[in-house]
């Protein structure tokens, strides 16, 4: 079982306890049998974050895989470039960080769909046991118990320990760069995937923003009844 964590195309939104506690979820699969590989972290974006993404995997022992790219991508954009990477790396099992940012959610039922693989989302713990995976998930307020056999994609939900803060990446010498005609995908077909850029805002003159402020303070006067 080769096994590959996404860990997204940004660095986290929240706080970066979530990264680690999944870069140590997928650790997980290595300290197990250590006669396999170690599990590969994988990332897309810009450059400084591909550096921290690779800091981080390899203080979890982990190896890891960066496309460059300047692509912002919707969630099933994103998708294609992560199952094609996990094909090139010849993974089965995909490991998502589900809690750093909000887009992860989607993302791992499109990386499933694309992959033909199981998907579980929210999952709080998980335990390798040879060719089974031991997943337990959060559904409400209750917690289930799953095991899963084959390829599949999950999303985490781990939180690493406390850090008050953590060192600036360098650019990482072991981090296997990879762009996207080396996985198979053409960039002009992906770049259809691309976000439309936001719609720039009219600035409003400065007795409109006042107005409006006031707006909220002034008691509506009431009509008058004018007598003939």
């Amino acid at each position: 079982m080769t096994v590959a964590i996404w860990l997204g195309s940004a660095a986290p939104a929240r706080t970066i306890r979530w990264l680690d506690g999944a870069l140590a979820a997928a650790a997980k699969f290595t300290q197990a049998d250590p006669r396999k590989a170690p599990a590969v972290a994988i990332a897309a974006g810009d450059p400084t974050w591909l550096d921290l993404a690779a800091d981080r995997a390899t203080r979890a022992g982990l190896t890891s895989a960066g496309v460059a790219t300047d692509l912002q991508l919707d969630y099933l954009g994103w998708a294609q470039i992560v199952a094609a990477a996990a094909r090139h790396l010849g993974a089965s099992t995909i490991l998502v960080d589900e809690a750093s940012r909000s887009e992860r959610f989607p993302e791992v039922a499109a990386i499933a769909e694309l992959l033909d693989a199981a998907q579980l989302t929210h999952v709080v713990s998980i335990a390798p046991d040879g060719a089974t995976i031991h997943a337990s998930r959060a559904a409400g307020n209750a917690l289930q118990t799953i095991r899963v056999r084959g390829p599949a994609v999950i999303g985490l939900r781990i939180a690493g320990p406390a850090i008050d803060e953590y060192p600036t990446p360098t650019p990482s010498a072991s981090m296997k760069r990879l762009d996207l005609p080396a996985i198979g995908l053409d960039p002009a077909v992906i770049a259809h995937r691309a976000l439309p850029p936001r719609a720039p805002q009219n600035p409003r003159h400065t007795i409109e923003r006042v107005a409006e402020y006031l707006a909220v303070h002034v008691v509506p006067r009431s009509p008058r009844t004018r007598s003939g």
